[in-house]
């Protein structure tokens, strides 16, 4: 809390600025809109009547007067319960009582007065029509209230995915046309993932330090008052949204003290045993002890001082505090360990008694045998080395570092020789939010708000989370999660006259994500939150005797070294990466709006800045992998399809195969993003609206600050190799090119055009069309490592013996050279840097429309049927780009074609064989392409357009496609005889070319074109809740009855599509394109049984491996990545929430409740293996269960959905 609430100076600094600079700024806000029209009673338009909306529950008002054609519009008002008031000498007042505005709603209400006295009132009560009248956007809108009610808040996994805690975005299940998976992914409308925008008190608060986890900054679901979506024909006033616009309204107080005191909590106790598992001692499937907890309370009213100041309709605060604490018992993963002759250097279990062949000696080479590299020597041109006797390694043979890393690696305590141990230890999480919102009407005419919140996480152990595995902290996978971000908003609205009206707001965002692992933590056991972390770093030369750290923070990273034939091994040690990532965002919009005659007209503005400076810790202790070569018989490996060495056995030995080491980095890299537009909301008649409106974006790709983040150049002359292919730095200055590595798109203007038309008194018609620009892509931060990788000098032997730690002096970091790489001439390694591609300016761009008829079918119940589509281009997609592939044209130039054999095997020849030399490939060839070329490489690898580099990324390249088009239908029935419920339903087709999907042939653009990765043709959703009515009966039987509470969230859909099986042609190692897709098999069913029937999954096949064919050698396949009837298991999503409201009086409450998830316990199937079709299909002769092939439905694969969980919901409120 302590962050919160803190004199933050850069804040005051950043507001200061914006304040200053607001005339070029203007921007969106979270406000809603009352009009309509006033007349007579002879319908006559009523013109100069005052029209007032006062807050039922703060009092403040809102005033205009109607316009010459009786017109009238109150834009800006905050969302909330309102009184509408006509006033007018000569009529009686009009009073309409109980009308609910939403944000970014427009209602209307028209107003009949009647001759009279002014003291006089008509006062009509009733809620806002369900009919949205006044454009032709599509939205959703959901007040909190109505969430807490759902069974759609759930904590843990289950709902909240591994944020745990509840989150707004929960609202997404209830959008038609959406897709989400908890802090992973939301698609809305076949757009890009995670591509939506989000928006607390009218400015951007998006994540863009991790898109899909937008829980690392959320606000407490009870301190949001609502949320409204807009997800298409949105007006030009909001933009820079691929899926559309999450608005958060935050709550206020109000004349009454109010608030509430809650607790979500979750015990294993009522949740089902996990599938797939081995069985508990009990013969039940196991169930992971789990204790969460996720609680707070919220309290707000006026602020009064006694004797001071009294608040009551002037002055408001909303206080809110939500934390959630997890505490469970890890004990349901299964991994490998040493078994304990491995551990002793026995891999007499790696025989298998299989013969191989012979070596140059005429002796038998068998299966698993370990050699030993020390008796290397040549025999015939041909490596000879001597297996170690029994095949045993001496332990006076083993590296002292490998041997002090395996004393750190826990024993067997599961049989076997692979997946053989069962880590149980303690996964604790908790995160903290804390949040105030102040209102201050300062008069009349002038409105100030003040909202500030914090969200604070900290896990130290989490498989979710950080990998977490169970293994001590010295050398354990596991990355901490320790997270602080914080969120301030001030908002500033003036009724310059009853007519017109003025809001500007700015705000700050900051997200400080460590990922700290356990022992470099200074004590890991202190607790989980940020204000007890603190770092002390890892001494690896001090722990294990390893050096050439270049900082002593974190743990080196080892690969996993399991053997072939089921001989054991260990599992990958250290933490893949590290870094703390920041993210700082000062916001700022401004608006005005003026209504005249039948128009409402607006314009305004946005502006941010968004900065990222990174510590990038990533390989600072070094990285280090270990195969079987280094123990095997070097260009003999895999010999006859069988396997000599062992990856473990390496390691004992110390015989690193390859590996790498980074300097320490520190980057800042940002852009900048303005946006303008004008609006009109014109209503021609009165009942038809037109919208129209243009807005222009600009929004700048990512740079680094100070010039060091390295660019690929296809021009430049590597100093290394001097060879086209270098490194260039942008900006001025020593080391710099100059130069901009792209440009910004200056065209982003986008039109929009809405209309709705009034049918009839029940029937509105809508319609609209517009373009879209999104913000330029998310950060990339490829090219920011200092990497430093080394590798074999030659088949079989070691890059470097792990006594000695790295076999270079790693470069500082930044080093301005075009020839930082590659680092070893003798090597071939990726780039450092990445391909920033020259039109990373540019946004991606979407055109909209929609057409929807909605009618009223009672006040209180209506339904909307839609057809919406769009197109997107420009979309981030940089599989789409490879500079360093081979294409057949450049081959051809070199009279290649990979689909001949002998060019096949040319291409997979090293350059110092006879075939390449035969051929006219060899060392002192033409296309050889510098001195100091490795002659160990490929001919493919000499005749790539950059042959000293392997991959060459690309990063920010607009060239992925989207195409979205779906009926949409959607009912809604508003409480009444206490039940409320919505329901929607979807038929959509969703294609994307490089977006949400997988790629075929990039050398064909076109044919990339698939069903997106998240497509979901079909689903219905049904949301709702029923309230036992109090009976006019016996007493005592009506309060037995009464206030009972049943809530549904059924959610049924189609299955994800499966992505096709790759081609086995290995077209990869001559193109280095990545393998193509298989081609399908006309006739044959993707599926050997009904994927959605019942089928024992331990015992069937699921797939058709006679639905698909490799294309021909050295071909491109021409099927698509994905299918239509080619889908995974539908997963229904069901929950339900069962309790009582005990009423206790004077607006005292207490609800208890049950809620569960997956109600019904439907076992959720893992996903079959689908990758290689050509895969053998093989069961166990005795059981019958599969045990390896394609369409196997694996445990190992691991279970998408949880079984049932149960949470038990406590809410009192006053």
């Amino acid at each position: 809390m302590r962050s919160v609430f803190q004199k933050r100076s850069c804040l005051l600094t950043t507001v200061s600025c914006l304040l200053l600079t607001s005339i070029a700024a203007f921007a969106q806000t979270d406000r809603g809109t009352f009009t309509g029209i006033v007349t007579d009673a002879s319908s006559a338009l009523i013109p100069g009547a005052t029209v007032t909306a006062t807050n039922t529950a703060t009092g403040a008002r809102y005033e205009t007067v109607t316009t010459e054609t009786g017109n009238y519009t109150l834009a800006q008002v905050p969302a909330g319960q309102y009184a509408l008031m006509a006033e007018l000498p000569g009529f009686r007042t009009f009073v309409r009582q109980g009308v609910r505005l939403q944000v970014a709603q427009t209602v209307r209400i028209d107003m009949a007065m009647q001759v009279g006295a002014v003291a006089d009132e008509v006062t009509v009560t009733a809620d806002a029509p369900l009919l949205q009248t006044e454009s032709g956007e599509l939205s959703t809108n959901v007040e909190t209230e109505r969430l807490n009610e759902l069974p759609i808040l759930g904590i843990g996994g289950a709902q909240a995915g591994s944020s745990s805690i509840r989150n707004p975005l929960a609202v997404t299940r209830l959008i038609p046309g959406a897709y989400l998976v908890p802090n992973s992914a939301i698609v809305i409308g076949g757009t890009a993932s995670n591509s939506t925008t989000i928006r607390v008190e009218g400015q951007d608060a998006t994540n863009g330090l991790v898109r899909f986890a937008q829980a690392q900054t959320q606000p407490s679901v009870d301190a949001v008052q609502e949320v409204t979506v807009q997800t298409s024909n949105f007006a030009a006033e909001h933009g820079q949204t691929g899926g559309g616009v999450f608005n958060y309204t935050m709550r206020s107080g109000t004349n009454r003290l109010h608030g509430s005191v809650y607790d979500y909590y979750v015990n294993e106790f009522l949740n089902a045993g996990t599938p797939f598992q081995p069985l508990a001692t009990d013969g039940r499937n196991p169930r992971e002890k789990s204790r969460k907890n996720n609680y707070g309370g919220t309290l707000g009213g006026p602020v009064v001082i006694p004797g001071v100041m009294d608040g009551h309709n002037r002055t408001f605060f909303f206080f809110n505090y939500e934390q959630f604490r997890e505490n469970r018992l890890v004990n349901t993963q299964q991994f490998t360990v040493p078994h304990a002759a491995l551990r002793n250097g026995d891999f007499s279990s790696a025989l298998t008694g299989r013969r191989l062949g012979t070596d140059p000696l005429g002796r038998p080479i068998m299966e698993g045998t370990i050699y030993d590299p020390a008796t290397q020597r040549v025999v015939n041109g041909q490596i000879v080395r001597d297996p170690f006797p029994g095949n045993i390694i001496p332990q006076n043979r083993w590296d002292p570092v490998a041997a002090k890393i395996q004393s750190f690696i826990p024993q067997p305590n599961r049989p076997g020789n692979v997946n053989n141990f069962t880590p149980e230890y303690r996964s604790e999480r908790v995160t903290t939010i804390p949040s105030i919102k102040i209102d201050h009407n300062l008069s009349a005419n002038h409105k100030l708000s003040f909202y500030a919140s914090s969200t604070e996480t900290g896990s130290q152990f989490s498989p979710e989370l950080g990998g977490s595995d169970g293994l001590p902290p010295e050398i354990t996978p596991a990355r901490g999660t320790f997270i602080e971000s914080h969120i301030e908003r001030v908002n500033w609205d003036w009724t310059v006259s009853p007519r017109v009206l003025f809001h500007f707001g700015a705000g700050y965002q900051h997200n400080d994500f460590k990922d700290t692992s356990p022992a470099a933590r200074k004590d890991p056991s202190s607790g989980t939150s940020n204000g007890q972390y603190a770092e002390k770093g890892f001494d690896a030369l001090a722990t294990f005797g390893l050096p050439g750290a270049t900082r002593n923070l974190l743990i080196p990273q080892f690969g996993a070294m399991i053997g072939g034939g089921g001989s054991g091994g260990m599992k990958n040690m250290g933490p893949g990466a590290q870094s703390r990532t920041v993210l700082i965002k000062p916001t700022a919009n401004f608006n005005l709006s003026w209504v005249t005659n039948n128009h409402t007209y607006k314009f305004g503005g946005d502006f941010r800045l968004e900065g990222y400076p990174v510590e990038g810790f990533t390989g600072s202790a070094g990285s280090y992998n270990f195969l079987p070569a280094q123990t095997g018989l070097g260009t003999l490996q895999n010999l006859g399809g069988g396997f000599v060495g062992h990856n473990y056995a390496s390691f004992l030995l110390g015989l690193a195969d390859n590996g790498n080491v980074s300097s320490v980095t520190n980057s800042r890299i940002g852009k900048q993003t303005w946006a303008f537009f004008g609006q009109d909301a014109w209503k021609v008649t009165s009942r038809f609206t037109l919208d129209y409106g243009l807005r222009w974006d600009y929004s700048t790709y990512f740079k680094e600050q100070y010039g060091r983040q390295p660019n690929f150049s296809p021009t430049v002359i590597n100093t290394k190799t001097q060879t086209p292919g270098g490194v260039i730095f942008e900006g001025e200055g020593p080391g710099r090119c100059g130069c901009d590595f792209a440009e910004n798109y200056p065209y982003a203007f986008g039109p929009r055009l809405g209309a709705a038309w009034r049918w009839s008194p029940r029937t509105v018609v809508r319609a609209g069309f517009g373009i879209n620009y999104t913000s330029t892509a998310d950060r990339d931060g490829g090219g920011i490592a200092a990497t430093n990788p080394f590798s074999a000098p030659g088949a079989g032997l070691p890059a470097t013996l792990l006594k000695n730690g790295p076999p270079l002096t790693p470069r500082p970091w930044p080093v301005f050279d075009a020839g930082i790489g590659p680092i070893n001439l003798s090597q071939i390694t990726n780039i450092i840097g990445v391909a920033i591609d020259p039109n990373a300016g540019r946004p991606a761009r979407m055109f909209q429309w929609s057409l929807t008829v909605q009618r009223e079918i009672t006040p209180n119940f209506s339904v909307e049927v839609a057809y919406v589509g769009n197109r997107g281009v420009w979309w981030p997609a940089n599989g789409l780009r490879n500079l360093n592939a081979l294409s057949y044209e450049r081959l051809a130039s070199f009279g290649l074609d990979p689909r001949l054999a002998a060019d096949r095997t040319l291409l997979r020849s090293q350059v110092q064989s006879a075939t390449a030399v035969s051929r006219g490939f060899g060392p002192n060839s033409g296309p050889f392409p510098y001195p100091e070329f490795p002659r160990t490489q490929t001919v493919a690898q000499m005749l790539r357009p950059f042959p000293q580099f392997a991959t060459i990324g690309s990063a920010y390249s607009p060239l992925g496609k989207t195409w979205y088009d779906a009926l949409q239908v959607k009912t809604t029935k508003r409480l009444s005889h206490g039940l409320d419920f919505t329901t929607t339903f979807s038929w959509q087709k969703e294609l994307s070319l490089g977006v949400n999907s997988n790629l075929n042939n990039i050398l064909d653009y076109d044919s990339n074109k698939t069903l997106n990765s998240n497509s979901v043709p079909l689903s219905v959703l049904f949301a709702g809740n029923y309230r036992f009515p109090v009976l006019n009966t016996n007493p005592v039987l009506s309060w037995l009855i009464r206030d009972w509470q049943i809530g549904a969230v059924m959610r049924y859909a189609s299955g994800l599509p499966i992505l096709a099986p790759a081609a086995q042609g290995q077209l990869n190692n001559f193109l280095f394109l990545g393998n193509s897709f298989a081609n399908r098999v006309p006739g044959e069913d993707p599926h050997t049984v009904d994927i959605n029937g019942d089928f024992d999954p331990l015992k069937t096949f699921v797939l058709n491996p006679r639905a698909w064919v490799d294309p021909p050698l050295g071909e491109f396949g021409t099927g698509s990545a994905y299918y239509n009837d080619y889908r995974q298991r539908r997963r229904p999503d069901e929950s339900i929430s069962f309790g009582r409201e005990f009423r206790m009086g004077e607006g005292k409450s207490l609800n208890i409740r049950a809620e569960f998830t997956n109600v019904f316990n439907r076992t959720p199937y893992p996903n079959p293996t689908s990758t290689n079709a050509n895969q053998a299909q093989t069961t166990n002769a005795l059981t019958g269960i599969t045990t390896g092939g394609f369409g196997r439905i694996s445990s190992a694969l691991g279970v998408r959905d949880l079984p049932r969980n149960g949470t038990i919901v406590a809410r009192f409120r006053f």
